[in-house]
Formats: C-alpha cells, structure tokens, sequence
C-alpha cells in the first residue's frame, strides 16, 4: 500500500520508521526535500505537485495541522483523520468553541480581534493567557498577562487583523495527557496517561503515571471526543488538572504527539504503528504499557553537542535524533527511557535531565 504523509517532520519519519515493518511504501508531500521524513520516504514531492502525490497515494495522512489550503483541495478525498478535525486545529478559537458546545470541560474563554483585547482581558480576569488564533505551536503566540500594562507589548507583535482566544489562568496542579486510536468501526483504544512538564510552552520530558484518581475520567473524555470528531486514527488530547482535581482541556491534536513518544519503546504498539493500522484497515495494536516509561526532549542541541554516550550509559535509554538544522529551543531529537520500576524510572529522568540540561528537573 502507497501511503502518503503532508508534512515532512520528525512525526512523519517516526511513522515511516514504524510503517516499514508493515511493509509500506511512504511518499511525502513538504517544502523541504531535506526535512526529516522527507530523508526516509519512498519519495518527496514538493508542493506543486500535489496532483502527482495524490495520484501515486492509496492514503494520505498528515503530521500537522498547518496546511495550505490549495494543497488540501487536491488531496482531500484521500486524507485521515477527517478535515473536520483538522480545520478546527487549524483554529484555536473554533477548538474551544466546539469544545465548549459540545459539553467539555474547558477553562473560561473570550474570542476576539488584537483591538479588542482590552476588553477581553476585563471579561477574562487577569491573570489570564492569550493565544492568537492560528499558527501557534510550542508556545508561540501565546502571552500569560498580570497586569494590564502588558497589553501593550502584545499590541506592538501583531496586526490588527489578527483574532485571538483569552483564558482564564488555570492554577494547575499538574499537566497530563493521553493518546487515543480509533479504527473505521468505530473501535477505540486509548493509551496511557502520562504527566507533562513544560518549560516556556515547549513539553520538556514526561512520564508514564500510574493510577491517577482522574484517569477514568481522561479515558472517557478522549474516547467520547475521538467518537464526536469521527476520527480514524490518532487523537491526543492535553489536560491541565486543578488543585481541586478538576481536569480541564487544554488542547488536543489528530495526529500522533510528542507525549506519546514513549510507546515507541514503553508500550506493545507504538502511537505511529497504530495510527497505520487505523488507517490502512488493520486490526489495532495493544496500547498497553510494557514498562514504567519516560521521554525527554532534546531541545536547541547540535549533534556534536549531544552526550550521547553518557545517555547510552544508562541502562534502558533510546535516543531519537531526527537531523533537523539547530535552532534555539527547537526539538531536535528525544529520549526514551524505561524501568522495570516507577522510582528507578524517575531516577532515570533526573539523571537524564542532569545530563542534557546540567539541573534538576524544574515542574512548570
């Protein structure tokens, strides 16, 4: 089977990695020949020949949301997830608003042009969190304000036709997420949850947790939420978790997500094998957890400057390196790690994050 992947990073070539085990042929469709799964695909087509990539494609999915227009009007029929979910990623303002109306847990939200943040702000509360409307990812666009002084700062970034969601600041206790797969019937599974810790918008290592008092709750959350969008694939969704133990919906994403790279090595299938089993018609994969599980993110690191042998060392680690050009605070690569224990897990991490970052971990 020909499958074909918009977007040519490193969610697309850990999904050709994991397909070619089943035996597919991998075609990708990005503006950069040298962009990580572009390396790996059977073959790269550049963007003015979506009609070719479409042709040679059996199925097409994505590895992120931001795609042009022109390029989904050739490709559409062929695509999963469905393009409902992917317009409303494309979206911050219509991902809460479906949220919202369709009775899930959601922190109080405003939507509006740059002129009227002012306003917002005052409906909102302060402290609260603006994010604008499109294009944000990894913390860009996105400013917490405590004083309505700040408003200026943000004025001064953007253009006046700019929209924007503000929302209430969430004192939370702590950030979780959850992966979940569904099969054209309608068969759901979901992975398990892990606990998030981010540094300035970007996810900076997580964690496989056990027995959370929530976690039936974060189950039927992204089951239903998986069931409403008419998903045949992946589903991640991200939680903040109150002091009061109220879980809230941050955001969610169709398409496999940087907290679900553990089950490349924690879990019996991987977030990428079953995304292609979903999609190609397979049955779908166990998303049970073989070991206590973690991931950390190599951020704004060269190759040369990765200690890889020191993180080889420990017993249970795996290092993806996606080869992408070094930016500041970008995802170059990650690891994994697993335990036969939660604490030696933890212990892992800690020497992990010592390693990469010369500190401790840092909870957001």
């Amino acid at each position: 089977m020909n499958i074909g992947i918009l977007g040519g990073g490193q969610l697309g070539w850990m999904t050709i990695i994991e397909g070619r085990k089943l035996g597919f042929n991998f075609y990708v469709l990005d503006k950069d020949p040298k962009a990580p799964a572009s390396g790996v695909a059977d073959r790269w087509f550049p963007p003015e020949k979506a009609e070719e990539f479409h042709r040679i494609c059996d199925v097409i999915t994505y590895e992120f949301e931001h795609i042009e227009e022109e390029i989904l009007s050739k490709v559409e029929d062929k695509v999963v997830p469905n393009l409902t979910a992917l317009e409303l990623k494309q979206s911050r303002g219509e991902e809460k608003s479906f949220l919202y109306r369709n009775g899930y847990p959601v922190a109080r939200f405003r939507r509006g042009k740059l002129g009227q943040l002012r306003e917002l702000l005052k409906e909102v509360g302060l402290p609260a969190v603006v994010k604008s409307e499109r294009l944000g990812y990894d913390g860009k666009g996105q400013y917490r304000v405590y004083e309505e002084g700040e408003v200026e700062g943000i004025l001064s970034r953007h253009s006046k036709k700019e929209s924007f969601v503000v929302e209430e600041f969430v004192d939370f206790q702590s950030e979780v997420s959850a992966v979940g797969v569904r099969d054209s019937e309608g068969r759901v599974k979901v992975f398990p949850l892990t606990e998030n810790v981010h540094e300035e918008g970007i996810l900076l290592y997580n964690r496989t947790a056990e027995r959370l008092p929530y976690e039936r709750e974060v189950v039927g959350i992204v089951s239903q939420l998986i069931e409403d969008l008419g998903i045949v694939g992946l589903l991640a969704v991200e939680f903040f978790v109150t002091k009061e133990g109220k879980v809230l919906i941050n955001e969610f994403a169709p398409r496999p997500h940087n907290t679900g790279h553990y089950t490349l090595d924690g879990a019996y299938t991987s977030q990428f094998e079953n995304l292609l089993r979903a999609i190609t018609g397979l049955p779908l994969g166990s998303t049970k957890l073989k070991l206590p599980s973690g991931m950390v993110n190599i951020l704004g690191m060269s190759k040369e400057e990765l200690p890889t042998e020191e993180i080889l060392k420990i017993e249970g680690t795996k290092v993806y390196w996606y080869g992408k050009t070094k930016k500041i605070r970008r995802k170059m690569g990650h690891v994994n790690v697993v335990s036969r224990s939660v604490s030696d897990m933890e212990l892992k991490l800690d020497k992990l994050l010592r390693i990469l970052y010369e500190r401790e971990p840092t909870p957001s």
